[in-house]
């Protein structure tokens, strides 16, 4: 089999990857503190030609592309004011949340929040169901919605050591360092963090994956074809 089929076949399958990385980001552009991914791809091994063994060559035949990593960007989404009392916003980006639930802390831009009934006691919650965390780490008791909870709001040294587990929510890995509360934090009562999902961008990045998935769908095509001729001159 010609390389040419495996290459193309291997740059289609990556990018097909890279189209879904990007839908994800424009069916979230509504979600509230979402933060969009990147996808990042890197070009598979290059074979020497006409070249002795273990010497170099000009002349290079490339292998196809594949997938090397995905970041997320923790680019500010707007602020939109939304009259709740229990909507929060993050001003700066390296700041989260910390919600609890299940006996796991996860770290958020999702200030949504709302109040939910337990034992008699009212408690801060997040839109699924977790609890929102004072900066000692526990959980937030509250008389009313009229109230002002002194809401936790956390910092990392390396955000982009974070991993996304859904639901705009993150957890903490040994690259991003542990999480410290954050002493005279800016937020704002009452306004919500928008999807920082800029539609235009997400528009042009799906373009120019599905025209470099077209070229490789293509080539592997062609490749097709021309086994087959080869094939039938036999």
């Amino acid at each position: 089999m010609i390389s040419s089929f495996y290459t193309s076949a291997a740059g289609a399958i990556n990018l097909q990857s890279g189209v879904d990385v990007t839908a994800n980001n424009i069916a979230n552009v509504s979600t509230v503190g979402y933060k969009p991914s990147s996808a990042t791809f890197s070009d598979l091994i290059y074979t020497n030609i006409h070249a002795a063994q273990g010497a170099d060559s000009p002349l290079k035949s490339g292998h196809g592309t594949k997938l090397q990593k995905t970041d997320t960007l923790f680019t500010e989404g707007g602020l939109r004011q939304t009259g709740r009392p229990l909507d929060y916003a993050l001003i700066n980006s390296n700041n989260f949340f910390a919600v609890q639930k299940n006996g796991e802390v996860k770290y958020t831009h999702n200030g949504s929040f709302h109040l939910s009934e337990e034992n008699g006691t009212s408690y801060l919650v997040s839109s699924d169901g977790g609890y929102v965390l004072d900066a000692g780490g526990k959980p937030i008791a509250m008389n009313s919605e009229n109230d002002s909870p002194a809401i936790g709001v956390f910092s990392v040294k390396n955000e982009d050591g974070l991993v996304r587990e859904g639901d705009t929510c993150f957890k903490l890995s040994n690259l991003s360092g542990a999480a410290t509360a954050v002493a005279e934090p800016e937020m704002k009562k009452n306004y919500l963090e928008d999807s920082a999902v800029d539609v235009a961008d997400q528009m042009t990045s799906v373009i120019e994956l599905q025209r470099a998935f077209q070229f490789n769908s293509k080539l592997v095509q062609v490749s097709d074809e021309i086994m087959q001729t080869v094939n039938s001159l036999r």
